[in-house]
């Protein structure tokens, strides 16, 4: 299971993304409900029946006693029916950008923790080679200790560069069986599965100028786009609520024994105290979209400063690596083979076999922090440049 497959899987039957989803359509389900007429109402009822002299609740003595049924539909101005379904519409799109940004955001995590798999398998794989090593020497120390060839001193220290070697590879075994659970955490049983030995990357990122200006474009950066336009809806449905709405009803009224009647009537809002209502409504839309404003504000710089450590982060530890690669790793594996030879021809200790197989040990668990983290850093800009593979990222 590679790096990018497991970007992929984590997509795949990804709990947070159908939540989205249906948030989505909810909401798009919504828009078109709101631009909608209310519902009519039907209502009915019995009308100036008499309750004292002699007509007292007589039905067909008075002339005035009426049943009466009715059908009234209340008639919001068009234009607020419309600025309430885009609104709805508005929210569905903040939620899509959310959706996008999430996508983005499980690749990257899915990826950061196969990273950590990985370096952590690869650590337990130098571990055991060292382990190995340290065997064979105990048993080939203990053998020339019986002969005479080596002293006490030697073989002990073997044994305890032995023990401390083991329980290194212990401690790793225990880091990887912890890192593969936390993939598991992406792609479910899959994180089961062996990873391959070579770190194989997607390409290297794009250069600096291009990855800022991909940060414009980034699906965080889109919400509040859609939330700043939200905002400007909400400020022309607050200006809407200055304007009246109308209402009309009809009705037939039947009068037993008598003419009966139908009727219309119109009723009209009157909006003419707008101190304690309309004004602070519009004062709040107003705030409310200065204030997504100012987010988008801040949010541009937090990612265009996140891009920029990131970017020197990977470029810092690409240059180490090859420096361990050319220089550092080279020369530590000719000290292991000088330390060798100047035991064998009794020209030096065993002690400084020891330190100098320690010592590539250490270096060669560093070079492979810094390739992980040289990887990660390249994983967290893909995060912000998008992958082409993938509809909706940028590029």
């Amino acid at each position: 299971m590679s790096l990018d497959e497991a970007a992929r899987l984590s997509l795949v039957d990804q709990p947070i993304l159908t939540g989205h989803e249906a948030v989505i359509n909810a909401n798009e389900r919504q828009a078109i409900a709101a631009a909608q007429l209310p519902d009519p109402k039907l209502s009915g009822g019995l009308k100036d029946l008499p309750v004292d002299t002699g007509e007292a609740y007589s039905l067909r003595r008075d002339n005035f006693t009426e049943f009466t049924v009715g059908l009234s539909q209340e008639l919001p101005r068009a234009d607020k029916r419309r600025l309430k379904g885009e609104r709805k519409q508005l929210d569905a799109e903040t939620e899509r950008a959310a959706l996008e940004n999430d996508r983005r955001a499980i690749r990257r995590d899915a990826s950061l923790a196969w990273l950590d798999v990985y370096e952590a398998e690869q650590g337990l794989t130098l571990a055991r080679q060292v382990t190995s090593e340290a065997a064979l020497q105990v048993r080939s120390l203990e053998k020339d200790y019986g002969n005479g060839k080596a002293s006490q001193a030697d073989w002990l220290a073997a044994k305890v560069e032995a023990g401390l070697v083991q329980d290194k590879e212990h401690d790793w075994l225990h880091h990887a069986q912890r890192m593969r659970a936390g993939l598991a955490r992406w792609i479910g049983e899959d994180a089961e599965r062996p990873i391959p030995i070579n770190l194989s990357l997607p390409p290297p990122p794009n250069a600096l100028p291009e990855l800022m200006a991909a940060v414009d474009h980034h699906p965080v950066i889109g919400g509040l786009d859609t939330q700043i336009e939200a905002s400007a809806t909400d400020i022309a449905l607050a200006r809407q609520a200055y304007k009246p709405d109308f209402s009309v009803e009809g009705y037939v009224a039947y009068r037993p024994g008598f003419s009966d009647f139908v009727g219309i009537q119109v009723s009209i809002g009157l909006p003419y105290f707008t101190k304690n209502r309309q004004d602070p409504e519009l004062s709040a839309a107003f705030e409310r979209s200065r204030a997504s404003k100012d987010r988008k504000r801040d949010l541009l710089r937090e990612l265009h400063a996140r891009v920029s450590q990131d970017y020197l982060d990977w470029h810092h530890y690409r240059e180490r690596v090859g420096e361990f690669d050319t220089v550092i790793i080279p020369n530590a594996t000719q000290r292991i083979e000088n330390a060798r030879s100047a035991f064998s021809s009794g020209r030096g200790g065993f002690d400084a076999v020891l330190l100098a197989r320690r010592g590539l040990l250490d270096i060669q668990l560093q070079r492979l922090a810094l390739a992980v983290e040289a990887a990660r850093a390249q994983v967290r800009l893909q995060y912000f440049a998008g992958s082409p593979d993938h509809p909706g990222e940028t590029p």
